[in-house]
């Protein structure tokens, strides 16, 4: 393989590697550092698109004198790329944090949020916003349908500590005293995100 393939391919295991760890890169409030990941998905993306379509021409063009070895580089660009988008194996590093027993959604216009109840009444929420992303964790008691967040750090200013399960209409609603207006307050809707905004 040629100095080129080489650069390829590593470039194309860096676009995987990324994308399957985030689950654990997102969990640091890393701020500037979060964006540069986001980013450098993004240029290795269009790069690997851009290699994958020169290199698929090149082989076209060279149709007479082609080989399994000429292909081996654009083959192994284009199977990194599709697993990175499509994930078909389902390799889910966030199971590593402990399985999931809950999952609740907000979707704002310009930002959104997911909370995750964890086996071993452990919590987490990750709030993105155009730029930005905060992780927020902690543990957690239920008591009827009633939630009491205890985090471990940082705390969301829109989202509080005590907060109502509505099950009828599949809300959790924020009851906390402390927080100053109810126009800072949001609730999430139980499952999935989406996509509403």
């Amino acid at each position: 393989m040629d100095r080129r393939s080489l650069i390829s391919i590593s470039f194309s295991i860096l676009f995987l590697l990324i994308i399957r760890t985030r689950p654990f890169w997102e969990r640091n409030n890393w701020g500037l550092w979060g964006n540069i990941f986001f980013l450098i998905i993004i240029l290795l993306f269009f790069w690997l698109i851009i290699r994958v379509i020169v290199d698929t021409i090149r082989l076209l063009r060279k149709q007479k004198n082609i080989n399994l070895k000429m292909m081996i580089p654009t083959i192994i660009m284009l199977v990194l790329l599709l697993d990175g988008l499509f994930n078909p194996l389902k390799v889910d590093l966030d199971r590593l944090n402990g399985k999931v027993v809950f999952r609740a959604c907000f979707e704002g216009t310009q930002n959104g949020a997911t909370l995750k109840l964890r086996e071993g009444n452990k919590f987490d929420i990750l709030w993105t916003g155009v730029l930005t992303s905060s992780f927020f964790y902690g543990d957690y008691d239920q008591v009827g349908d009633t939630l009491f967040l205890n985090y471990h750090g940082l705390k969301p200013k829109r989202f509080g500590e005590i907060i109502h399960m509505d099950n009828e209409n599949e809300f959790l609603i924020p009851i906390d005293k402390n927080i100053d207006s109810l126009k800072y307050v949001v609730s999430f809707y139980y499952g999935h995100c989406k996509g509403l905004n």
